[in-house]
């Protein structure tokens, strides 16, 4: 009876001391300010353990506020405390504390499931085993100028284990950006998923070398192996392969005899690719090329492929470092060469591969598909095979997973992100970009990151988001033109013309395109095809603005000089402007009566193939060859689907296409091009709000 007097008078007090009321309140403001904290981490691309925590912390402050709701009043005199002197209020105070143990409980059990899952995330980033990752070595001697000898020395050496099987080495990328972070031992195997690190320290003196290495478990951070070498400065290939052969016997040490000889064991000819090496690295790492630069690493490359003529990896080099150049034909003999001396490295079937897309050759995919073979920790091998796939329009899975594992093996590289979240964004695989950007996000914060994010958010159709991400790489560099012809491209986009005029006033060909100015395009492109022969996009530009004036001819004769229709015939496609070159040209014999010839053209195309993409892109231009082969129906039932784009779909591709004029009159086109007005409005009346919302404004562009 007793107890039930006490429950009785334990909910009497409940009421009294409003701690019904108080819970409401509290449960109302938690939950609600979650929800905010839900947004804003997810439009800010915030870490996701923020809204977790602030779940945690309402949950262990729910019986805080309970306690100090029963404990105290609030009176007209003030806050006071309640006393209780009574047995009943004593058992209703025991029972009180009960169910606040109990309902505490009960909420850190529902969420348990949550914190669990985030718990196995985290440990899905556990280090792979028998993995390293071999840091950029110090330079320890007094004279800057030896950094090369150094950086050389580590880069070699993450090669040559590279191309041993059983161990996973972390990309170059990723090894130096984590170095230059100057992160501690175990954040940087976490974040790299190694379960070794390989750092070390070379000093030169004279014609002495000096060469310290330790081997350091990620886990623990602890030295499980280390040797210095003192030799003379021409043992410094035996040095390396010395390294090599000790760290695998230490990272596998039931692996038995294993080999793999260094890229050369000449002298001479290791020093002068060290230097090549070096020197290319610097020129790929800038903005703008330094031409003289990269003409003295082909100088060095060719005397080392003198100076060791039998060296593979030297010729390879060597074309590879003319590919950048963009001397294709150069390229060619070594390349060959090397292929010749060891068909069987993954380096010089990555480097064939590049040529073969370089001269557009149909052997591209047997190449890249071999490097991946012959290495599949090679990150640039798996990104080409990707591209390769991509361009070609084959497996989408296959894409995805090449681009996936190239980041795995390279998670401190940019540019892999980049790749991953394109192509999710191009393939209407949007929660999976997403997952890309959150990823990004956590472990960049450069005006470049900022560019990449808002390239995603642009596929993504969150246009207003895109432009306040590329304003916040602005105002991170504020002397970068680059940023502001970029705002001026999404504010054309938007059908801002008057806007992007104001950022850029003299508006190059993208933007003349994009604002369908095409007499002025004429004149600037024809220009500029002489200036720059070997630039195919800008002929595709104006080709595309011949037809859209009715220049038919002159459009043909524009394309034949890029290699169109062999390069889409042939299965050669380097780009996506390729695809629109071939398109052009489809229009252009469509518009000047070869009829026949442009149908069959448009029948190769097969349509239907990723017609699923919900991108405007590929419908627009599977649509367009439907219309040219004269099968109205499926064309516009194709067009209509556009408008299940998450982009903003190209205006001058779908109303100055030739191939779209037959359906000028229709209703069902009429109302797509409508369809797209209204969306560039909705995205302009957005916009200020979000630009609001991200604390950027657009007049602090230093260009207006």
């Amino acid at each position: 009876m007793l107890q039930g007097m006490a429950e009785n008078s334990f909910f009497i007090e409940l009421r009294k001391r409003k701690v019904f009321q108080t819970a409401a309140l509290y449960i109302a403001v938690a939950w609600g300010a979650t929800e905010i904290l839900v947004t804003v981490a997810e439009r800010l691309f915030l870490p996701v353990w923020i809204p977790t925590l602030a779940v945690i912390v309402f949950v262990v402050s729910f019986p805080v506020a309970m306690f100090l709701a029963w404990t105290f009043d609030i009176t007209s005199e003030g806050i006071r405390r309640t006393t209780i002197e009574s047995r009943r209020g004593k058992a209703s105070i025991a029972l009180a504390v009960a169910l606040l143990i109990a309902g505490t409980a009960g909420l850190f059990l529902l969420i348990e499931p949550a914190l669990q899952s985030q718990q196995a995330g985290d440990n899905s980033a556990t280090a792979v085993p028998n993995s390293l990752a071999v840091l950029p070595f110090i330079n320890a001697s007094q004279d800057p100028a030896d950094d090369w000898l150094s950086e050389g020395l580590s880069d070699e050496l993450r090669d040559q284990l590279g191309r041993m099987a059983g161990i996973r080495v972390a990309a170059r990328s990723s090894s130096v950006a984590a170095r230059a972070q100057d992160l501690d031992a175990l954040v940087i195997a976490k974040r790299l998923r190694v379960a070794h690190l390989v750092e070390g320290s070379l000093r030169r003196t004279g014609d002495k070398l000096r060469v310290s290495v330790q081997l350091i478990e990620g886990e623990s951070g602890l030295v499980l192996w280390s040797r210095d070498f003192e030799r003379g400065s021409r043992e410094l290939v035996n040095v390396q392969h010395s390294i090599a052969m000790m760290l695998v016997q230490q990272v596998i040490p039931d692996a038995g005899p294993v080999t793999a000889e260094p890229a050369t064991l000449n002298y001479t000819a290791n020093e002068l690719m060290l230097l090549a090496r070096h020197k290319l690295q610097l020129v790929r790492d800038s903005q703008e090329v330094n031409v003289e630069m990269l003409q003295e690493s082909i100088g060095l490359y060719r005397q080392a492929s003198e100076a060791d003529p039998q060296s593979a990896l030297a010729h390879s080099r060597l074309a590879d470092a003319l590919l950048y150049l963009g001397d294709i034909e150069a390229a060619e003999a070594p390349i060959f060469k090397a292929l010749t001396l060891n068909p069987n490295l993954s380096e010089v079937q990555n480097t064939l591969g590049s040529f073969y897309w370089a001269k557009g050759l149909p052997e591209v995919g047997t190449a890249f598909e071999r490097a991946v073979e012959l290495n599949p920790n090679n990150a640039d091998a798996l990104a080409n095979n990707a591209y390769w796939r991509w361009f070609q329009k084959l497996s989408v899975d296959h894409v995805a997973e090449y681009f996936a594992r190239a980041l795995e093996l390279d998670p401190l590289s940019l540019a892999r992100y980049a790749a991953l979240g394109e192509f999710y964004g191009q393939a209407g695989m949007l929660d999976e970009m997403y997952k890309v950007i959150e990823r990004m996000q956590q472990n960049f914060d450069t005006a470049e990151s900022y560019r990449v994010t808002s390239w995603f958010l642009e596929l993504a159709g969150r246009i207003d988001e895109s432009v306040a991400w590329v304003l916040r790489a602005r105002d991170r560099e504020p002397d970068n033109p680059d940023h502001v012809s970029k705002l001026a491209e999404l504010y054309t986009h938007m059908g801002d013309f008057e806007t992007a005029l104001q950022l850029e006033p003299e508006p190059g060909i993208g933007l003349l395109f994009l604002m369908r100015r095409y007499e002025e395009l004429i004149d600037q492109a024809e220009f500029l095809v002489i200036e720059r022969p070997q630039d195919t996009e800008t002929r595709y530009l104006l080709a595309f603005a011949y037809n859209a004036t009715g220049q038919f001819e002159s459009a043909i004769h524009i394309l034949s000089t890029t290699g169109q229709p062999d390069t889409v015939l042939e299965h050669r496609i380097r780009s996506a402007p390729d695809i629109e070159g071939f398109f052009a040209l489809i229009n252009a014999l469509a518009g000047a009566g070869q009829t026949e010839l442009a149908k069959d053209l448009a029948g190769f195309w097969e349509p239907g193939l990723w017609e699923p993409i919900p991108d405007w892109w590929n419908r627009a231009y599977g649509a367009c060859g439907l219309a040219v082969m004269e099968e109205d129906v499926k064309a516009l039932e194709l067009l209509q689907r556009i408008e299940d784009s998450p982009r903003l779909p190209w205006v001058p591709v779908i109303m100055d296409s030739f191939c779209f004029q037959r359906y000028a009159e229709t209703p069902d086109y009429q109302a797509l091009i409508q369809l797209v007005e209204e969306r560039q409005a909705a995205k302009r009346k957005q916009l200020p709000s979000t630009l609001a919302e991200f604390d950027v404004t657009l007049d602090q562009s230093p260009l207006k």
